[in-house]
């Protein structure tokens, strides 16, 4: 509701310093940054991945289960998958940091900030790792 609350505010205040009336097409240029973008244009109305359509894709590219992912555990094994996993959330998904963190155990908004943080610093080092991530990116936005 906050999220949405957000947007309106922002179109409107958009709308006010451009001097234009609310329109459509103001409407995608004021919130390019929270609509999704097609080949052809915007995907407005085509569902976007769940939370947990997001898990099971890294879970399975990384060779974990989505249990795994929604736990406790620091293994190096099941973190760098699950801050995959919060990266692409946050990315793909309109869920707020608390909501990402709820999803993966009840983590913090820090933690999905630091791994956020933690996989576009690996992905600007590891090129391999840069397109594992961007695979599994590829597969979410293919429903």
């Amino acid at each position: 509701m906050r999220e949405l609350e957000g947007c309106i505010i922002k179109l409107l205040l958009f709308a006010s310093l451009k001097n234009r009336e609310v329109t459509i097409e103001l409407a995608r240029e004021a919130l390019s940054d929270k609509i999704r973008q097609g080949e052809e244009g915007t995907s407005y109305g085509q569902p976007t991945p769940s939370i947990d359509r997001v898990q099971e894709v890294v879970a399975r590219r990384w060779g974990v289960t989505p249990e795994g992912l929604r736990s406790k555990a620091r293994t190096k094994t099941l973190t760098i998958p699950r801050q995959v996993a919060m990266y692409l959330a946050r990315n793909m998904l309109s869920m707020q940091l608390v909501e990402i963190g709820q999803a993966f155990g009840g983590r913090d908004h820090s933690t999905v900030i630091h791994s956020v943080d933690k996989v576009e610093r690996q992905m600007m080092r590891d090129r391999t790792f840069k397109e594992r991530v961007e695979m599994a990116r590829q597969e979410l936005s293919a429903l």
